[in-house]
């Protein structure tokens, strides 16, 4: 027997859903969403850190272009104490404010003397921090985390005494959850939850597929552990082996933009559930935006591209990733973001891009991309699979 997110018993079934939801209200603009993404893995662009604040702090989005951030809730301990939560490919740890918080915004505050099944069996403290400051520190304990109708007993939790105030300030998101691989962790687990998960019986494999709805179907997207959900793709799933068992990160072995090789040889790849955009070296993001008519880059916004791609031809221009042995093909109109401010030259009709450049070794295929394919992060197996995601 499993207990649900109420606190009632029911059947546990072979595997959970977990419906996520859009962040709605004010939500940070394109460059805001690159800078937290260059922060988590320490990287720079030629886009001003600087100026990146101030458009950041100037800048509200239209509901038409909503920003993307997926968030969905888990319960901690028992009875169970409820969390809105990332889940995020891009990193391990499971971290949620605790009591002794005292700078943790408005959030719900994790209280263990609340909770029969708490464990704190050291004083043991941990902390993750990112090139620009932000990130959070805190203590380490053991509960049971409930997941729909399932319930995974003595996980280890980042439990936040003090927080940055930029996470401290969001109004919908309380804390992270982790998916990836566990030495990638900060709070010193040993294997992800959802390996935990497969070796209790709870789920029939160590897997976890995800789909992220889009904002004109109302934003609503679903993480399944233990089995795809074939109500969201389209097609057969495709294996792409994971090269590095750290992050999910596997080999973009093409990058083709309206037919023509951009990619001279072949290049890391994460796939980052946790981030908004596509992320590219400098040379791959000029070649992409070189090929649609009107995009432009500035030092103030980055890249940004007509608005009216979206009902152009030009928007039938593909840009085609090679990640392992499988091609997967974006076109042009889904890169167009949130409509960015008029530049200085009187320019009202460019909207951001979701490609996205830095200064990096590698790529990070984030939500720009994931939307357009439902995906499977197989433990088990070592690969992350793709298809098509359905409308």
């Amino acid at each position: 027997m499993g207990m649900s997110l109420d606190g009632t018993t029911a059947e546990q079934d072979n595997n959970v859903n977990i419906e996520l939801a859009q962040k709605t209200g004010k939500v940070m603009n394109t460059p805001a969403r690159l800078q937290k993404a260059l922060a988590k893995y320490n990287l720079k662009s030629r886009v001003s850190p600087s100026r990146l604040n101030m458009v950041a702090s100037t800048i509200d989005l239209s509901s038409v272009h909503v920003d993307v951030e997926y968030v969905g809730t888990i319960g901690v301990g028992n009875p169970p104490q409820l969390f809105q939560m990332d889940f995020d490919t891009g990193s391990a740890d499971i971290w949620i404010p605790h009591i002794g918080c005292a700078h943790c915004g408005k959030h719900p505050l994790f209280d263990p003397s609340e909770s029969s099944t708490f464990i704190q069996d050291t004083n043991q403290t941990w902390g993750l921090r990112y090139g620009d400051g932000s990130g959070v520190q805190g203590i380490i304990g053991r509960d049971t985390v409930h997941l729909g109708e399932l319930s995974h007993p003595n996980q280890v939790l980042g439990l936040v005494q003090g927080e940055s105030v930029d996470l401290a300030m969001d109004p919908e998101l309380d804390g992270i959850f982790g998916l990836a691989y566990a030495p990638l962790a900060f709070t010193g687990q040993k294997q992800s939850i959802v390996e935990g998960m497969r070796d209790s019986g709870m789920i029939p494999a160590a897997k976890v597929g995800v789909y992220l709805g889009r904002a004109r179907d109302g934003g609503k997207g679903e993480l399944s552990f233990g089995k795809a959900n074939p109500d969201h793709y389209e097609g057969e799933l495709v294996d792409v082996p994971v090269t590095k068992k750290k992050f999910w990160q596997v080999s973009l072995n093409g990058l083709k933009v309206d037919g023509e090789e951009t990619l001279s040889k072949p290049i890391d790849a994460i796939i980052d559930t946790g981030t908004t955009l596509i992320i590219l070296p400098s040379e791959l993001a000029e070649s992409i935006h070189a090929t649609i008519p009107g995009s432009k880059f500035s030092s103030m916004y980055g890249w940004r591209m007509p608005c009216e791609l979206k009902a152009s031809a030009a928007g039938e221009t593909k840009v085609v990733f090679t990640l392992g042995e499988h091609e997967f093909a974006l076109k042009a109109s889904e890169l167009v973001r949130e409509r960015a401010a008029p530049s200085d030259d009187g320019e009202e009709k460019l909207c951001y891009s979701g490609i996205a450049e830095a200064k990096t070794p590698m790529i990070i295929m984030g939500d720009t991309f994931l939307r357009s394919f439902y995906s499977v992060y197989d433990f088990d197996r070592d690969v992350v699979s793709f298809a098509p995601a359905k409308p």
